[in-house]
């Protein structure tokens, strides 16, 4: 398997932050309203690239488990993705006209599809279905009709708190890519090397009694091990790099040919690195 990896490393994790947004009284009180149990009205959020994303009021990104909504109620694992965060931020590009203060609709249009769309272009497979069906679960019950004025309400508290929780806990609303490099980076090596007081002369540096013979191997067999595990990162590194850069290109050639959605476009890209991993691998 020369210059690529398995697909099964390497990858991005992805997972799905679930909310419950009537703080437990939908488990409590859905059988005496509804005549069946409601486990919670549902609030998701996407976490992957070190970011959480969310429609509330337009598409909102953050540090994972800082939104207003608190600590998430469960994280389900959705699976490994190898599509680089540039070509997800030029997905949201894609459908955040979609997505938008005037869109959003608690039953109809809300945070899940925005959840089950990203999930699809990430790792090709919806969120759990218990998750998008509760809006039918709950407007299917007799009484579900008489929760409309309360669900109204809460759509208003829903888009309200989206404005107001904009800064809050890391949180702010997401903006098309403008061509600058990614938030996640590395300090400059100069600033790290100010930071280190330099020895300037031999006559003030410390002299280091040599060590003993045994100490010696010790430390020498520490720096090999190291070593070898800082070969071991930097070949995982570089390895996740062609899998994303072959991914792009792959995503690139099937949307000029027109005719895929982007998130179909990504999943025939997916599979041809697979097949070609696989390949390789043989």
């Amino acid at each position: 398997r020369t210059g690529i990896i398995a697909m099964g490393e390497g990858g991005h994790q992805v997972t799905l932050h679930l909310y419950d947004l009537s703080q437990g009284m939908a488990r409590a009180m859905s059988p005496a309203l509804l005549g069946r149990q409601i486990d919670g009205v549902w609030h998701t959020g996407i976490v992957v690239h070190g970011q959480e994303y969310y429609f509330g009021g337009g598409i909102q990104v953050g540090y994972p488990g800082g939104t207003h909504f608190g600590r998430p109620m469960q994280v389900i694992p959705m699976g490994e993705t190898h599509i680089p965060e540039e070509l997800l931020q030029e997905f949201l590009a894609e459908i955040s006209p979609r997505f938008t203060m005037h869109t959003y609709n608690l039953l109809r249009w809300n945070c899940n599809n925005f959840s089950n769309e990203v999930a699809q272009f990430l790792v090709g497979k919806e969120i759990p279905s218990h998750i998008l069906s509760l809006p039918d679960d709950v407007m299917s019950t007799p009484l579900g009709q008489q929760l409309m004025p309360f669900l109204n309400m809460m759509e208003a508290q829903m888009r309200t708190a989206s404005e107001q929780g904009v800064g809050q806990g890391g949180m702010h609303r997401w903006t098309p890519p403008s061509g600058r490099e990614g938030v996640h980076s590395l300090a400059p090596a100069t600033a790290v090397e100010s930071a280190t007081p330099a020895v300037s002369t031999a006559e003030e540096a410390v002299p280091t009694p040599a060590p003993a013979p045994e100490k010696a191997a010790e430390e020498a067999e520490k720096v090999d091990a190291t070593e070898e595990e800082a070969a071991k990162v930097d070949a995982t590194e570089a390895a996740k790099a062609r899998i994303e850069t072959a991914m792009r290109a792959e995503f690139d050639r099937i949307m000029a040919a027109g005719g895929k959605a982007p998130k179909e476009a990504a999943a025939e890209a997916l599979e041809i690195i697979r097949a070609r991993a696989g390949k390789l691998g043989s």
